[in-house]
């Protein structure tokens, strides 16, 4: 319900008309409640004196039985105002009866009735009724009301005109005058202030209005400068003074018309910083914020006057060119802010001399993009495929980026369906004595079973789950998936020995994996031992003392700790002592061409020697010839894992081997 909304004008009107007329009311009320106090008693008294009077003119004339004398009697009493009817009753007997009454008001009168002896000389000579105006006091009171009202009505006009003209005059029209000033108060134009010589109330809000006026007047001028330094900061980068996103936009806009009509070419390059980061973590922000300041300088310096820079954020920059010419001419360009970026930047406040380099993307207007967002994003695919082909150097759009970036996305897109959507799916490759063939674990190897592609290697989605952080959860579904499998395994009774699961670097680094490796083996009912885990040398070493804190934690859930592919990664003696793993697994790479490789043969020697010496237990990969296996067993190898012994298999062809082999182990013992 919307609240009643009242004017100042008509909430004073009806306080006016409240204010006299409630007054009064209440008045007249208390009047009429008073006069019937007071003329009830005057009305007993009347009527008590008209007794009298009827019994002293009845007296004479009942006693001597004189009919005119009682006629006469009896008109004289009801001439009283307060007597209605007279009646004569019990007479002394006469020579005939006599009847003698008289009634002056009407029927229905409400009336009350007396009665009373008549005695002469203390003898009972009649009996006298009289009848009296029971409305008396009403009468009287309504007589009263309608003067009270006519004296109150008249002080009510009188009253309520003489402040309707005080309030009008002080009030109403000094308001209306305020209302006309404060509406004055935000206009920009020249107006005269408005007069106020009164000294009361309403003339001081005038003046303060007046003052406020000025005042406001002036806050004007200030915010209008001010929004044109704000409306140029929007524009401008605050830190270069370069033009920032929206503003080159704006140009954009313009210099994209203008060259739709003379059929020109336009060119806009993304500029990355490369190892920008590095100067931020070794030399400061301050140095950093110095660096930029320095090559936001050069790149203007190295355009033409025609020609846009704007920074991005960050160490990004966009150009434009809105007149490019050939893509000869482009190059030339590209090539000079390469050269200007390149060049060594003195920083005062580090004290420091700092180099970095610049990859940049270009994008064509209008076959790259008719309008900027499209071609800032087919600059900034330019800008990242030169990235990836090597640093420092310019790279030009083509089509092929597109698709392969829409293909990228594409397949993050169906991965993160498939996690959750049952496409994934384990094989498992057997780990074996190799002196006797004997399975003694496995390791548990993700692959996507894809609607339309078929069955996809780790090398077709790993990395896009590594860069999209979906690596989190499909490690934790092969975590889940590969316990649930041994359980089964165990449940049918079948010896596998244990079950390895890897570990990305950015799952090694996730603070709830000891707790989601728990978890699991209690799930599932696995003892101490019986599931490992398998990590890089670089998952390890990028945070070492990170890394000893999560395989601590790991240790104590009950898991083992693998270093998958040794050899490979920065390997480090000493890290290796301190993180003092269950178990080293040689990569494949220096497996593959032994035993006929000196180096590779000398290379797996020392790492058994080490190992060896460290009692840690050492596996090898890629063992595919009988005379490798020969060759680890010599050195001292026993654990292999390789295609001679079985390649990943469904979890099924593994149970089935394992049927087999105990059964056979069965048999040769009976």
């Amino acid at each position: 319900m919307r609240p009643i909304t009242l004017s100042i004008r008509t909430t004073i009107l009806l306080a006016i008309i409240v204010g006299m007329v409630l007054p009064a009311l209440a008045a007249l009320l208390l009047d009429a409640h008073f006069s019937r106090a007071q003329h009830a008693p005057i009305v007993e008294r009347n009527r008590a004196a008209a007794r009298l009077l009827a019994a002293s003119l009845v007296t004479e004339p009942a006693w001597t039985l004189s009919e005119p004398g009682l006629q006469a009697a009896v008109e004289r009493i009801v001439a009283e105002p307060s007597v209605c009817g007279v009646e004569v009753l019990d007479l002394q007997p006469a020579a005939k009866p006599m009847n003698v009454a008289r009634q002056r008001c009407a029927p229905d009168t409400p009336m009350v009735t007396a009665e009373m002896l008549v005695l002469h000389e203390g003898q009972s000579v009649a009996r006298l009724r009289l009848q009296f105006d029971d409305t008396e006091v009403d009468q009287m009171l309504a007589v009263r009301m309608r003067q009270m009202a006519g004296v109150l009505a008249a002080q009510v006009v009188v009253g309520m005109l003489v402040l309707a003209g005080v309030l009008s005059v002080r009030v109403l029209r000094p308001i209306n005058r305020l209302r006309e000033q404060a509406g004055t108060l935000a206009s920009r134009e020249s107006m005269p202030l408005q007069h106020w010589p009164r000294a009361d109330e309403l003339g001081q809000l005038g003046r303060y209005l007046n003052e406020v006026r000025s005042r406001i007047v002036d806050l004007i001028g200030e915010l209008q400068t001010k929004n044109d330094e704000l409306h140029r900061m929007a524009m401008h980068d605050h830190l270069t003074g370069l033009p920032n996103r929206h503003l080159l936009r704006e140009l954009f806009v313009h210099q994209a018309a203008a060259a739709r009509r003379s059929g020109g070419a336009m060119a806009l390059m993304f500029i990355d910083l490369d190892h920008f980061k590095a100067v931020n973590d070794t030399l400061g922000h301050a140095a950093g914020d110095e660096l930029l300041v320095a090559i936001s300088a050069r790149l203007r310096t190295a355009l033409r006057e025609t020609d846009y820079v704007c920074r991005m954020g960050g160490d990004e920059f966009l150009v434009l060119l809105p007149a490019a010419g050939s893509r000869h001419d482009m190059t030339l360009t590209a090539d000079r802010l390469l050269h200007a970026v390149d060049a060594p930047v003195v920083l005062q406040r580090a004290v420091h001399t700092a180099r970095v380099t610049a990859s940049i993307g270009i994008a064509v207007f209008p076959d790259d993009g008719d309008d900027f967002d499209s071609l800032v994003r087919t600059a900034d695919l330019a800008m990242y495929r030169g990235k990836d082909t090597g640093r420092a150097r310019y790279f030009f759009f083509h089509a092929d980026i597109d698709r392969d970036f829409r293909a990228r996305l594409e397949l993050e897109r169906e991965l993160e369906a498939a996690i959750g959507g049952g496409q994934l799916v384990l094989h498992y490759q057997p780990v074996v004595r190799g002196d006797h063939g004997r399975i003694v674990g496995c390791e548990a190897l993700v692959r996507w079973q894809h609607p339309r592609r078929g069955l996809l290697m780790p090398g077709d989605f790993i990395q896009a789950a590594e860069d999209t952080g979906l690596i989190r959860p499909l490690g934790r579904w092969t975590l889940d998936t590969a316990c649930a499998q041994f359980a089964a395994w165990r449940d049918a009774g079948l010896e596998v020995g244990r079950v390895a699961v890897n570990v990305s670097a950015l799952q090694a680094n996730d603070d709830d994996l000891p707790d989601a490796v728990r978890a699991a083996m209690r799930r599932h009912g696995m003892k101490r031992g019986e599931l490992e885990l398998e990590l890089t040398e670089s998952a390890l070493l990028a945070d070492t003392e990170g890394a000893l804190r999560t395989i601590a934690r790991l240790r104590e859930a009950g898991a083992q700790l693998s270093i998958d592919d040794f050899g490979t990664g920065y390997s480090s003696l000493s890290y290796l002592k301190l993180l003092k793993p269950d178990k080293l697994k040689i990569d494949r790479s220096f497996v593959r061409d032994l035993p006929y490789d000196a180096d590779d043969h000398a290379l797996t020697q020392a790492i058994m020697a080490m190992a060896q010496a460290l009692q840690i237990t050492v596996v090898a990969e890629g063992v595919e010839e009988p005379a490798q296996r020969d060759l680890l067993l010599k050195l001292g190898c026993s654990l292999h894992q390789g295609y001679l012994f079985g390649k990943p298999m469904p979890a099924a062809d593994l149970a089935a081997r394992l049927a087999a082999a105990a059964a056979q182990a069965t048999t040769a013992s009976a």
